[in-house]
């Protein structure tokens, strides 16, 4: 069975125009016989981001499978250039059991507990970015990674 991949975010998406271009890189994957899903935790109301990291941690780690292959997205992960995110994904999707998880917390971050779960940790930017943005680079550097990989042209890289 091919591997899924799973965007899994703290956070649900409250701006339609950013969601929707996330939906349309993910149709493009489809291309590519590869299913890529966000999921999105339920909203907390907890009343200060110390409570508000605990639950929406808590509800990653629920959704986690014990055989899934996690890869948390953080600012302090490795920075990576689009053609060495490529070969990380290919070897990721080679070893994955069913699931590669990406994981994007919410304006907080995670507990310590999910970053111990993650299995790589990786940051989109150098930038800090809020984590509809991150959603979104995120599913652009999934269509992107594969077209590499397949030697399509939408990747232009280095001249």
């Amino acid at each position: 069975m091919a591997t899924r991949l799973v965007i899994l975010c703290a956070e649900r998406s409250r701006r339609e125009p950013l969601a929707a271009l996330c939906q349309e890189y993910l149709a493009r994957l489809e291309r590519y016989n590869l299913r890529a899903t966000i999921e999105e935790c339920s909203a907390s109301n907890a009343s200060t981001p110390e409570a508000t990291v605990a639950v929406h941690s808590a509800q990653i780690l629920a959704r986690l499978h014990a055989r899934d292959t996690v890869v948390l997205l953080d600012e302090r992960g490795q920075v990576l250039r689009s053609e060495e995110f490529a070969r990380l994904l290919e070897r990721w999707m080679m070893h994955a059991a069913r699931r590669l998880v990406f994981v994007i917390g919410g304006p907080w971050g995670v507990a310590p507990a999910v970053r111990e779960r993650a299995d790589a940790t990786i940051s989109l930017s150098a930038l800090t970015l809020p984590h509809e943005l991150a959603r979104l680079v995120l599913c652009e550097q999934l269509y992107r990674a594969v077209s590499i990989l397949r030697g399509e042209p939408y990747h232009h890289g280095e001249r």
